[in-house]
């Protein structure tokens, strides 16, 4: 496929320009194919969200089926070290799971779709029915409990045994979110970009189009859009939170991070690994478009 990146002409005076990199704020990143993904994609790939089952890294990922298929999301999966190991999660109906994440302690796989969340435990192959049967599951997210949302529903609801808590709650409908270490939860809604912890709220986006969010290994969280990836600064003052950019790359369709805490993410259906360099970039470089 092609794959156009904006990259710096040289990273440093002492270092030979670098063909496979982009800047990150203050570092510069090279830029490495890993494969393709192998699903029946419609004609237009589309992935919306990718997570990494660290015990196997095995990598899943929500992705829209060809058009006709009767469903209209499924969630498959994919093995990093042996590619040719790839499935798509299937229950012999109908569910439309457009949204997943995972129990890295317990090898499960939350699944939010047309018909509530199902649980898929990968050590036994196994898909049950676990919550909120008859809802449609918009966002699902796991720390320690199961986060979800609603179809056009404006509030993060938290599952806690056979009770149910709203722990966010906003004037227009969420898309996504994430529960950071703190429980400080990073919403966006048609609004834009919040975060949110008891009855704070701050405002760190007034755009509405980010294409996902992320938390890497160290509990920081990365949401990204049309001109790269951004950071999501959390403050102890939460009213001092803020977005900064984090990697200068465009065409990122989703993300997340492998087992040495590097970004890797989608451009169409192939998966690329964004690797430290440990290479200072000044910042000052001018920019280029190149094709891998």
């Amino acid at each position: 496929m092609l794959f156009v990146i904006l990259l710096p002409i040289s990273l440093v005076a002492s270092q030979e320009p670098c063909p496979t990199c982009v800047r990150g704020n203050g570092t510069c990143y090279n830029v490495s194919y890993v494969f393709d993904i192998d699903a029946p994609f419609r004609n237009r790939v589309v992935i919306h969200k990718l997570a990494l089952l660290r015990s196997s890294n095995t990598l899943f990922y929500s992705f829209e089926p060809r058009i006709t298929d009767p469903e209209y999301y499924k969630v498959g999966s994919i093995n990093i070290d042996d590619p040719t190991n790839s499935s798509v999660v299937s229950v012999g109906k109908i569910m439309n799971f457009g949204t997943f994440d995972l129990d890295q302690d317990n090898g499960l796989v939350y699944l939010g779709g047309g018909d509530g969340i199902y649980v898929l435990d990968t050590k036994v192959d196994k898909v049950a029915p676990y919550s909120s049967r008859g809802d449609t599951v918009l966002s699902l997210f796991y720390k320690g409990n199961v986060y979800f949302v609603t179809y056009g529903d404006s509030r993060v609801v938290k599952k806690k045994g056979d009770n149910f808590e709203v722990i966010v709650e906003h004037t227009m409908p969420v898309k996504t979110f994430v529960v950071n270490k703190d429980y400080v939860t990073v919403c966006l809604s048609t609004y834009g970009l919040f975060a949110s912890k008891k009855d704070e709220m701050v405002w760190l986006s007034s755009n509405p189009y980010f294409r996902g969010l992320a938390i890497d290994r160290h509990d920081a969280i990365y949401t990204w859009w049309l001109d790269g990836i951004y950071k999501v600064i959390i403050e102890k003052n939460l009213s001092e939170s803020k977005l900064v950019k984090a990697v200068y790359i465009d065409d990122v369709g989703s993300l997340t991070f492998d087992l040495d805490n590097n970004f890797i993410f989608t451009s169409g259906k192939s998966l690329y690994r964004l690797n430290d360099l440990n290479i200072t970039c000044d910042g000052s470089e001018k920019k280029k478009k190149i094709r891998i």
